[in-house]
């Protein structure tokens, strides 16, 4: 804060009017968004376009995979529960590449999975 008064400002008991911009680092501007003095963040690269998707699963294990995301979510950096989603279909459509198409991915596919159950053979 400056000690000289501003002639904006009659004197009245009032505090002298603040600079816009403070001679310091203000503590806790760090803190604010835009004004952070570290490196910009850098754009993870990855897909802008999302889409909805609805599954069935036991509802033992969507409540076992919400108790999984509510205790660590802070600690593996899953921003929402989307984000835990997206990142456990990632590992296992990962997992599926590797053992099943020498680590290449396989070609998108965006038409229409066949619903219902599959028929066993037999």
């Amino acid at each position: 804060m400056s000690a000289d008064p501003t002639p904006s400002r009659p004197v009245l008991g009032l505090p002298p009017k603040r600079a816009a911009t403070p001679a310091a680092a203000a503590p806790l501007a760090r803190m604010l968004p835009g004004h952070r003095p570290e490196t910009p963040k850098q754009a993870d690269p990855k897909d802008t376009e999302t889409t909805n998707m609805t599954v069935s699963i036991p509802a033992t294990l969507r409540n076992r995979a919400r108790a999984a995301y509510k205790a660590t979510s802070y600690i593996e950096g899953d921003n929402t529960w989307s984000h835990f989603v997206a990142k456990a279909i990632e590992a296992e459509t990962a997992r599926r590449e590797a053992e099943h198409n020498q680590g290449e991915m396989y070609p998108s596919w965006g038409e229409k999975l066949p619903g219902g159950r599959r028929l066993k053979d037999g």
